[in-house]
């Protein structure tokens, strides 16, 4: 069809390199003896006769940002002001925006990076996108281009979406699956009591058909049978980050910290990992805005897991080999949004990593929730998965692998609201807690207030 044609991009497999194209939903390599997963490959000679390289495509991605041109759907959105870099030829008809992106580059106060012995250090608050995390920006993408087969391609017979979640993908899916209710349904799988309350009444509040699964292996469990299930029932698109296009969504993100610091990347990024979507969505960003010439170089990546479900550390502890590449037992966590042993995306990542300074730090929950308590004394709402990214900055900062002087961009995956409960946990009930900041309980008085204030 004319429309397909239009598109400039495809799905490749990352193992043996097929093709695959724009006309249905692949997931993963159909080559037989590959299954090797995908990836969103660009036509970049198109992409650079669109934009330009280097100060011409800065300047026409900052005149979208900062223009009036930012004012008009779907340009409005921090995903789509990037179409032509991320989805070249991609139709607006069927974007599906939610105004996720352009969220705050926080910068840490000065008395905090003193007292952390940190230099210019910010935080890129996805907590702010709409439904409270940065999987909105992949889910923006995977449900624009469902969207568009769906109106392209009838035949195919989609209905829907279905993903498992540790919460903040199944909130994502479900809030924008309901903006699409006329034409898209929405089944989610949540591993059983594993997920915050928060993010499960997200879910159920947006409309979608919530299935809490008791497995042993928690989310792990979930995403195997959400897969299985996916095969017989391809009327409901899979929205995980096996698919490649939540991934290209994500790539959003770093663009927006670039852009943030006048196309000046920083030294460091440092990231939080559950199933390593992200990670790899960060990977390809860097590289894609190097070769387009919107940065000079590469920064360097810290990547944190918490030590529940340390696999990548592991792997990069061992040699960085295939056989070192070892999931572990199911152990619940303070992150449960980032407690993930088998992440899908670790192939992606295996060949991504190699073009960048990139070194892993285990985290446990201690030091995930210390850290996260020690910078939200700053004015910030963040999640105990930035902890694990923080807890991993601190980390690299005392083996003096960040410098004092280093400027470090941390991404801070969701609010913390999602999280209260541990949050509330930590501060009133939780023994030795570093950075709690009980309450105290006063009679109803001026003079009993000060009396409580005089013994604080």
């Amino acid at each position: 069809m004319a429309e397909s044609q239009s598109v400039r991009y495809y799905q490749q497999c990352i193992a043996c390199s097929t093709k695959y194209p724009t006309d249905r939903f692949t997931y993963t390599c159909t080559r037989p003896g590959c299954g090797g997963l995908l990836l969103v490959e660009r036509d970049e000679e198109y992409i650079r006769r669109v934009i330009g390289t280097g100060e011409t495509a800065r300047r026409y991605f900052d005149q979208i940002r900062w223009s009036e041109k930012a004012r008009h759907y779907p340009a409005g959105s921090g995903v789509f002001e990037w179409k032509d870099l991320i989805l070249p030829g991609f139709p607006d008809e069927a974007c599906m925006a939610m105004l996720e992106g352009c969220t705050d580059l926080f910068e840490l106060p000065r008395w905090l990076r003193r007292e952390l012995g940190l230099g210019p250090t910010y935080l890129k608050l996805e907590g702010q996108n709409p439904s409270g995390s940065f999987k909105d920006r992949g889910m923006s993408v995977a449900i624009s281009e469902i969207l568009r087969l769906q109106m392209s391609y009838p035949a195919l017979g989609i209905r829907g979406v279905c993903c498992a979640s540790t919460g903040d993908t199944s909130a994502a899916a479900a809030a924008y699956a309901a903006y699409a209710r006329d034409r898209l349904e929405c089944v989610i799988l949540v591993p059983h009591n594993e997920i915050s309350p928060a993010q499960l009444n997200q879910a159920m509040q947006f409309g979608a058909k919530v299935i809490a699964v008791d497995h042993p292996d928690g989310f792990d469990g979930c995403m195997r049978i959400i897969q299985q299930f996916s095969q017989v029932h391809p009327e409901l698109v899979l929205v995980n980050s096996k698919n490649a296009f939540r991934v290209v969504g994500q790539e959003t993100i770093v663009l927006e910290i670039c852009q943030d610091m006048r196309w000046n990347a920083p030294d460091w990024v440092v990231i939080p990992v559950g199933n390593a979507g992200n990670l790899t969505a960060l990977l390809i960003g860097l590289l894609r805005a190097r070769e387009h010439g919107l940065i000079g170089q590469l920064p360097g990546i810290l990547v944190g897991q918490a030590a529940v479900c340390d696999t990548l550390v592991r792997w990069d502890e061992n040699g960085r080999v295939p056989e070192a590449y070892k999931p572990g037992k199911h152990y619940p966590s303070v992150a449960s949004a980032a407690n993930i042993s088998d992440p899908v995306s670790f192939p992606r990542v295996n060949q991504l990593i190699r073009s960048f300074d990139a070194h892993f730090y285990r985290c446990s929950e201690d030091e995930i929730q210390d850290a996260q308590m020690a910078v939200t004394r700053g004015g910030v709402d963040i999640c105990p998965q930035t902890g694990i990214g923080l807890s991993a900055l601190l980390q690299a900062r005392a083996d003096g692998t960040v410098k004092e002087t280093d400027t470090v961009a941390v991404i801070s995956t969701a609010t913390g609201l999602k999280f209260a409960e541990s949050s509330v946990n930590y501060h009133v009930r939780k023994e030795n807690a570093r950075y709690a900041n009980r309450y105290r309980v006063a009679g109803g008085s001026v003079e009993a207030v000060e009396t409580t204030l005089r013994e604080w």
